[in-house]
């Protein structure tokens, strides 16, 4: 059997790549809207946002698996090396950690609808701050993603502290509310396990950036 021709193996190996680099790109996009819908649901007070998330988080697992294969495909045929090993591998760090955020959309969700069915609760305007860090800071990093952006990966970096503050005063501003016993504590205390899922969705946007960064420069700034 006569074997192929190397031009055309790094061709197949380019198509490849960029297959895989638009699979996280689309997977980004599933998350960022299951995020939108979770905390849609959460501050309208309705349910259908919410159910509409648990039901296609099968999507987003899908995809995930997807590309952990075809990724793990790339790896193993073609021996990348360098700028190119890097993107592959990171493409499969950044879909693990996409899996995850829609994970906690789900979560939002669940603890959105425990809440509405309690009925109206205005509390929920307290996450609303939280809820915009949170979403500016992945809207960034899928956008260095998308872009490699080097720089704009650096500031969701950056800007996971803000993230952590923001959820550090909500949890100790609702805790006190809850020991107080006054209002709906078990909504509190929803309200609660939400604002620590929107701090992880922050921490897991700045692992994404951290990977944009190793894409680009093969430096590993994790826990730096």
């Amino acid at each position: 059997m006569r074997s192929e021709h190397p031009n055309h193996i790094l061709s197949s190996f380019d198509s490849e790549l960029d297959q895989l680099r638009i699979d996280v790109i689309q997977m980004g996009n599933l998350v960022l809207r299951a995020f939108e819908s979770s905390m849609k649901g959460l501050f309208e007070q309705d349910l259908g946002p919410c159910n509409d998330v648990i039901a296609e988080d099968d999507i987003i697992d899908q995809k995930e698996k997807l590309i952990d294969a075809n990724g793990m495909s790339i790896l193993l045929r073609y021996s990348p090396v360098a700028s190119d090993f890097r993107a592959a591998v990171s493409s499969l760090s950044i879909s693990r950690s996409l899996e995850r955020i829609g994970d906690h959309a789900v979560n939002i969700s669940k603890g959105s609808r425990k809440i509405i069915k309690h009925g109206k609760f205005p509390e929920v305007k307290l996450v609303v701050p939280l809820c915009e860090a949170t979403h500016d800071l992945l809207n960034k990093a899928l956008s260095a993603y998308a872009n490699s952006d080097s720089n704009l990966a650096m500031e969701v970096i950056d800007g996971d502290d803000r993230v952590d503050k923001l959820h550090n005063k909500l949890s100790k501003g609702l805790t006190t509310m809850a020991a107080s016993g006054n209002g709906d504590v078990e909504s509190l205390l929803h309200l609660l396990f939400i604002s620590r899922f929107l701090e992880r969705i922050g921490d897991l946007a700045a692992n994404i950036g951290e990977d944009v960064v190793f894409i680009s420069s093969a430096g590993d700034i994790r826990h730096t």
